[in-house]
């Protein structure tokens, strides 16, 4: 495995100084925060509820998503954003408030971050989430080029209003769970 941009290096030094925002996060790069989640696109899926065939963004109206957007190669995917992943569903995957999504969004190493790789993502970290993948291909629809990403990892949270609140590289899991139990609890995120 080897780090997924050379952006990660910088936001890595970032990730330890002041400036977090409410969600414990850098705010080196915001992505579309405050703006319309747009549609994921995404057709291939895996773990989907039995009634579903596909899903998009549109279909959690009413909930917050915590997203997870990721390559099977990306270091930091693996030693950093899935265990983290894996903290949040564990507290709040049996909510109906709060839903997750982990998509495998491809920009590089194509051959090492296929389709197939998704189920043994899920698998390894014990994850029972919709997992989709949708390869960034130029000239065609990408979530990274929707939510402005700036690599992997890289976490978006849209609100019940379907408004991204955050898009960026760090999710810190303790503020993150802190914040979570404020929106169930009906609580405003400062």
């Amino acid at each position: 495995m080897r780090f997924c941009s050379l952006i990660f290096c910088l936001v890595l030094t970032a990730t330890f100084a002041p400036g977090l925002n409410a969600l414990g996060n850098e705010q080196v790069q915001s992505g579309i925060q405050g703006l319309e989640a747009p549609p994921l696109g995404v057709k291939s899926w895996i773990q989907l509820p039995e009634d579903r065939e596909t899903l998009d963004i549109s279909d959690y109206r009413g909930k917050t998503v915590v997203m997870l957007l990721f390559q099977n190669t990306c270091e930091a995917c693996q030693k950093r954003a899935f265990p983290t992943l894996k903290i949040l569903v564990d507290k709040f995957g049996d909510t109906e408030k709060i839903a997750f999504l982990a998509i495998q969004t491809p920009f590089e190493d194509f051959l090492d971050n296929t389709e197939s790789k998704i189920q043994s993502s899920a698998e390894n970290f014990g994850l029972k989430i919709p997992f989709g993948h949708l390869a960034k291909t130029p000239g065609f629809y990408s979530v990274n080029a929707a939510y402005r990403t700036g690599g992997t990892p890289w976490w978006v949270i849209v609100n019940q209003q379907g408004k991204v609140d955050y898009n960026g590289f760090y999710l810190n899991p303790e503020v993150a769970v802190e914040n979570l139990e404020k929106i169930l609890d009906g609580k405003p995120v400062n």
